[in-house]
C-alpha cells in the first residue's frame, strides 16, 4: 500500500472534493486522482461514486476509510511510543546481579536513575556469577553484574565496575577480636563460614587456609545476608565485602580482623551481550553509573557504552 495515496484519499473523503483535496495538498488535481484510481486498481473496487462535479464514498469507499483511521491512528500511537522510548519517558531494563552488588551496590543507582527517569521500568534478577552470565547471554537480562575477575568470550563483553576490599569478620565480643594480628592458625579453633563452589570469596578463603589443615569447608551459604548472621553467632567467622558488612560495623554487631596475609580485593564487573545492541535505557542506565562513586571504574564502563553506538 502507498502511503501517501491513502492520505490523497483521506483528504477527498473529508474535503468531499478531489479540487479541494489538492488545494489542502499542494498537489494538482490530476494528481488526486491518480492517487484515488492507484488504490482503486490496487483493490480491484471502486471507492467514489463521481456524479458531476459531486462525489460520494461507495461502501467499498467507507470501508478503506474506516480502516485508514485505524491505521493512521496505530501509526501515530507507535510513532509516539518510539519517541517516548527514545526520550526515556518510557521503557524497560533487565537487570541481572549476584549477590552483593544486587544488595549494596545497585539498590541506590537504580533509585537513583528511576528519579531521573520515573517511566523506565526495571526488573531485577538475582543469581551467582555464572548464572548472570548466562543470562545475558540467553537474552534474559540486558545488562549483568557479578564478581570475578572474568574474562571476555566472544558471548559476552565485560568491564570491570567496581572494586572492594574483602574483610573477615566476627561478633564483636568474640576472644580472637582481642588479638591485634589474626594468622589463619588462630581461625582454626573457630567455624568459618564458606561460600558456594564458583564464588570470588570461596577462591580467596581457600587461598589463605591453603597452608593449614582447613582445608574442606563445615559450612557453605549462598546468600550474604546467611554469611552475616552466621559470623554474629558465637565462634563463628566468615569473609564478605566490606560493603556488605559496612552498616554492621558501625553499629557494633560486627567486627573485622586484621588477618595476616589476608589482603584480597574482589572485582564487580557488567556484562553485556557481544551479538546484541544495548537498549536506549540500557545505555541510559550504564551511562548513569558513571556519574556515581561507588562504580569507580569509569573508563571501562566507556567500553561498554561505546557498543551501543
Amino acid at each position: 500500500m502507498n502511503e501517501t495515496s491513502l492520505k490523497v484519499f483521506m483528504a477527498v473523503c473529508e474535503t468531499g472534493s478531489f479540487t479541494k483535496a489538492a488545494s489542502e495538498l499542494f498537489i494538482t488535481q490530476p494528481a488526486v486522482s491518480r492517487h484515488v484510481q492507484a488504490l482503486e486498481h490496487l483493490y480491484g473496487v471502486d471507492l467514489f461514486d463521481r456524479r458531476g462535479r459531486s462525489i460520494e464514498l461507495t461502501p467499498n469507499g467507507e470501508i478503506l476509510r474506516a480502516k485508514a483511521r485505524e491505521l493512521f491512528a496505530l501509526h501515530a500511537e507507535v510513532e509516539s511510543l518510539f519517541n517516548d522510548i527514545v526520550e526515556l519517558r518510557r521503557g524497560k531494563i533487565t537487570i541481572a546481579a549476584s549477590a552483593t552488588i544486587a544488595t549494596y551496590l545497585l539498590p541506590p543507582a537504580i533509585a537513583s536513575f528511576r528519579e531521573q527517569f520515573p517511566g523506565v521500568t526495571i526488573e531485577q534478577l538475582s543469581g551467582n556469577t555464572h548464572e548472570v552470565k548466562q543470562m545475558v547471554v540467553n537474552g534474559d537480562a540486558e545488562i549483568g553484574f557479578g564478581g570475578g575477575a572474568g574474562v571476555e568470550t566472544r558471548q559476552l563483553i565485560r568491564a570491570l565496575v567496581h572494586r572492594e576490599r574483602l574483610v573477615i569478620v566476627t561478633r564483636t565480643d568474640s576472644d580472637i577480636c582481642k588479638k591485634e594480628e589474626v594468622t589463619p592458625e588462630d581461625m582454626l579453633g573457630y567455624q568459618f563460614v564458606w561460600r558456594e563452589k564458583g564464588t570470588q570469596i570461596r577462591l580467596f578463603v581457600r587461598e589463605l587456609f591453603k597452608n593449614t589443615p582447613m582445608q574442606e569447608p563445615g559450612v557453605v551459604v549462598s546468600r550474604v545476608a546467611t554469611a552475616k548472621r552466621f559470623a554474629q553467632v558465637e565462634g563463628y567467622l566468615t569473609a564478605l565485602p566490606y560493603s556488605a558488612v559496612k552498616r554492621e560495623v558501625e553499629d557494633g554487631r560486627l567486627a573485622t580482623l586484621n588477618v595476616k596475609g589476608f589482603d584480597f580485593t574482589m572485582d564487580f564487573n557488567a556484562f553485556v551481550s557481544a551479538s546484541r545492541r544495548l537498549s536506549t535505557a540500557g545505555q541510559a542506565f550504564l551511562q548513569h553509573l558513571l556519574n556515581r562513586a561507588d562504580f569507580n571504574d569509569s573508563r571501562s564502563l566507556k567500553k561498554l557504552l561505546n557498543l551501543g553506538e
